[in-house]
């Protein structure tokens, strides 16, 4: 009865809750609140970080532009280097401008990657079925114009993205092999995973080609999240295994969920649900922390879920169209699967929010500081040099000065003892000359010289 009230409670809209009397329950609750929103600030922080230190090195390449004909003060690889840091900051603006949480979904064929996708994004986008479906890598990423298309990654044409279908679907002549990509555009009103900048990366099958090391190199290195989609009727196979391993060696304690898919199976030996479940976490859990040493075990334990992808994508396009989500023929137990799988979503939301932020701003960030340092040490070294030559030139100034000074005072001094001299002399001549007298005859005075 308690499973019959959850099922039916967690699907009635809101008009029907309200005359119910239950609450109404926001169908968006992550809206503000979601763990995404911590990949989202930081991105808009330090986007806006990124635009003063562009300011900073536009305006230290103008300085040092304008006193670079004095080799004194600055040198030729300075500038260059200063001009090189622009076009570098420019360059992590674009990056920074493109960056996004990007989780990559891998397992064996039929497995149902593509159906957990689907239930994600709360549509039915890619293509999906019994048997090996998906043909080659596919990107969900939200569109800018809110426009819904696709490009494969030789051609820069629109497609409508209804061809998906026959490009990536294996059973159709006109596929694509599997190591060929295509990116998916979708509006992001649609989807708040897209809304908050989550890029999905769906993938064939992991047992349909050697090619697993250009697959890592090529689609896995920029991963902030992997999901791997196990067939819960089965248990982890070796091709799985090794695929993961291949991937851990490359990558530094990759983030790895575990998705037990199909688990609406169990409703038909309830008997063994929980021998089953324990079993398949079991291995699971050994796989995360002893084989991949990813994780420890109380992380691995939140890291491995039990679902049914079909069952919730199912529900959900019934609660698009305003109708109860436990609407048709779903197994007993659907309520558990359900928020099971919400589960794993708050939890994906959570690492890949965390992840994303070290993985794709750390780098920067340590980028921009190295930059602004040493600019920072040029204009230091710069200023350094000014204050040095302004010292010297005052002190030189001084000495030019009190040279001056001191000349000006023995000019004055010689030309006194000059003036001392002459009156002197003027005296003693005076002195020595005879006064005539009436019977002299005309005597020759120094004075009558000038007359």
């Amino acid at each position: 009865m308690m499973a019959g009230y959850i099922n039916r409670t967690i699907s009635m809209t809101a008009n029907e809750r309200a005359q119910s009397g239950l609450p109404v329950i926001n169908p968006n609750p992550h809206v503000n609140s979601s763990p995404l929103q911590i990949f989202v600030k930081a991105k808009r922080r330090i986007n806006d970080i990124f635009v003063e230190i562009y300011d900073y090195v536009q305006d230290a390449e103008l300085y040092i532009k304008s006193i670079k004909g004095d080799k004194s003060f600055i040198k030729i690889s300075e500038v260059e280097l200063i001009s090189g840091h622009v076009e570098k900051v420019k360059g992590i603006r674009d990056v920074l401008s493109r960056d996004r949480m990007k989780v990559a979904f891998f397992g064996r064929t039929s497995n149902g990657k593509s159906t957990v996708i689907n239930a994600m994004l709360q549509d039915k986008i890619l293509p999906s079925g019994i048997g090996h479906t998906t043909n080659c890598f596919l990107q969900v990423q939200g569109s800018e114009n809110e426009e819904a298309y696709l490009i494969t990654e030789d051609s820069i044409e629109k497609q409508n993205v209804k061809s998906v279908g026959h490009l990536a679907h294996a059973l159709c002549k006109e596929k694509l092999n599997e190591s060929q990509f295509v990116n998916i555009f979708w509006p992001r009103d649609k989807c708040l995973l897209l809304r908050d900048d989550v890029v999905l990366v769906d993938s064939p099958g992991i047992d349909v080609t050697p090619n697993l090391d250009e697959w890592i190199d090529s689609y896995c290195l920029d991963a902030d999240v992997f999901v791997l989609v196990a067939n819960s009727e089965s248990t982890l196979m070796i091709t799985e295994k090794n695929f993961f391993h291949k991937v851990s060696t490359r990558l530094s304690k990759p983030n790895i969920f575990i998705l037990n898919n199909r688990w609406d199976a169990s409703a038909s030996e309830p008997e063994y649900l929980d021998q089953v479940r324990a079993q398949h976490l079991e291995r699971a859990v050994d796989f995360l922390v002893k084989e991949l040493k990813v994780c420890t075990e109380k992380e691995a334990q939140e890291r491995v879920f039990f679902v049914s992808a079909k069952e919730v994508l199912q529900a959900r396009l019934q609660e698009a169209k305003g109708l109860p989500g436990h609407s048709g023929a779903l197994a007993e137990g659907f309520a558990n699967r359900y928020f099971e799988f919400k589960d794993f979503e708050q939890k994906f939301e959570e690492c890949i929010s965390k992840s994303a932020v070290k993985t794709k701003f750390s780098h920067h960030s340590h980028r921009g500081k190295l930059i602004a340092k040493e600019i920072q040490n040029i204009v230091e070294q710069i200023n350094e040099k000014s204050i040095l030559f302004q010292k010297e030139k005052a002190t030189l100034k001084k000495y030019v000065n009190d040279k001056l000074n001191y000349t000006e005072q023995q000019l004055l001094l010689i030309t006194q003892e000059i003036k001392d001299k002459i009156h002197q002399m003027v005296g003693d001549v005076d002195q020595k000359t005879v006064k005539p007298t009436a019977n002299d005859k005309e005597i020759f005075r120094p004075c009558d010289f000038w007359k």
